[in-house]
Parts: structure tokens; C-alpha cells; sequence
């Protein structure tokens, strides 16, 4: 069975309201207006319950002695475990090459055509739905840690995200998404199943546990 795509509210960056494309261009959110963004965070955040339930779901069909989602940080070893089985790459087209190398300064061009392959559809979907979760496991697990998004400064990379807020730092946010991506990204060249809980301890040493108070 295909897994069922995550379709946007509107389109932009030229991705057909798939999400997880929109999701995962590192430009794409900047197109929006502050009540573009507002709109997509507010459609993102009811979507969340049956995201996870599809994954869940999805995940069954193939490990049915998977343990339930109980948003334990240790849940992410075996959904990251499952994963890796289902991460694919495809050649880009002609099109596509074209069209990239159209969208970055000159300078990038010979990098650009050199990236001849790319994740499939599903394989970014599923990435988005369990950085979605992951997300998740952190406001859980963090009462003073939640889903928000903000438009200024412009040029943030995380700028009209849905993202998680309230970290120790005010000028830090935790993408789930990027997370995800970036280890998705070394998962297709070597598994290792415990790479989305050891980033996720990571953020949690870093960032996640409020300051103590000065002496």
C-alpha cells in the first residue's frame, strides 16, 4: 500500500501542496506573508492526531509486534530502525536538474548537476510525519516546550515554520524536520538505528532543560 501523502492548504515553492517538499526546500517557507504562515500553522497543527495515526498504522502492517507510540524518547529507535528499510532515492530528471540549477547563483551550478539523485515522495512524507512525531515527544516530555511559529527576522531559516518554541535560548528553535532531514541524509549511506534518539538527547542536554537559577 502507498502511504498517503500530507497535502497542503496551498502550494508554494512550486511543490503541488505536497508538505513534505514543502517541508524539506530550504527556501520554500520564505515565499509566505505572516498570515500565509499563521494559516499553514494553524492547518499543520490539526493534522498532527492523524499524521501520527497513519504512521502508526503504516508501521503496523509491517512490524505488528511494534510497540505502541507512548511518546517515550526511546519510541524513536524503533520507528528510526523502521525507517531506514524505507528510505529510497530516484534519479532527478532532466527537468529538474535544469530547473535547480536555474534557482541558485552561478557559482553552484556544477555542484548542483553533480546531485543526480533524489528522495521519493513517500520517503519524504514518512520523514515529515515522524519529524512530526518527534516534535511531539518533545512538547510531551517538555511542559514548558511547544508548536509555534514566527515570521521576522525574514531571513531565518526556520522563518513561517511550524517549529518548537521556548527553548533555554530565545534565539533557538528546534526544527523537527531539519533533524529528521539532516539524518535521513546519513541513514541512506550508513544505518544506525539510534540516530534520531541520540539527536533528540543531544537537543535535550543542550537546550531542552531550563537554566538554572544564578547563585
Amino acid at each position: 500500500m502507498d502511504y498517503s501523502l500530507m497535502i497542503a492548504p496551498f502550494d508554494f515553492g512550486g511543490h503541488n501542496k505536497i508538505a513534505a517538499r514543502q517541508f524539506f526546500d530550504n527556501y520554500a517557507f520564505f515565499e509566505l506573508t505572516p498570515k500565509q504562515a499563521k494559516e499553514y500553522f494553524k492547518w499543520y497543527m490539526e493534522e498532527i492526531p492523524h499524521r501520527i495515526t497513519l504512521l502508526w498504522n503504516y508501521i503496523q502492517q509491517d512490524c505488528p509486534e511494534i510497540k505502541a507510540f507512548d511518546y517515550s524518547p526511546e519510541s524513536l529507535i524503533s520507528i528510526w530502525e523502521w525507517y531506514e528499510t524505507k528510505i529510497k532515492q530516484v534519479p532527478k530528471s532532466k527537468e529538474e536538474i535544469e530547473y535547480e540549477v536555474s534557482i541558485y547563483p552561478k557559482w553552484m551550478e556544477e555542484e548542483i548537476q553533480k546531485i543526480t539523485m533524489k528522495f521519493t515522495d513517500e520517503t519524504l512524507s514518512l520523514a515529515l510525519d515522524i519529524a512530526t512525531y518527534l516534535g511531539e515527544v518533545v512538547v510531551k516530555n517538555h511542559q514548558y516546550l511547544y508548536w509555534g511559529h514566527y515570521s521576522r527576522p525574514k531571513n531565518e531559516v526556520a522563518v513561517n515554520r511550524p517549529v518548537i518554541l521556548g527553548l533555554q535560548s530565545k534565539k533557538r528553535r528546534f526544527d523537527p524536520s531539519r533533524v529528521v532531514f539532516v539524518i535521513m541524509i546519513l541513514s541512506s549511506k550508513d544505518h544506525d538505528k539510534n540516530q534520531l534518539y541520540d539527536l533528540y538527547r543531544y537537543w535535550e542536554d543542550e537546550y531542552f532543560i531550563p537554566s538554572k537559577p544564578q547563585e
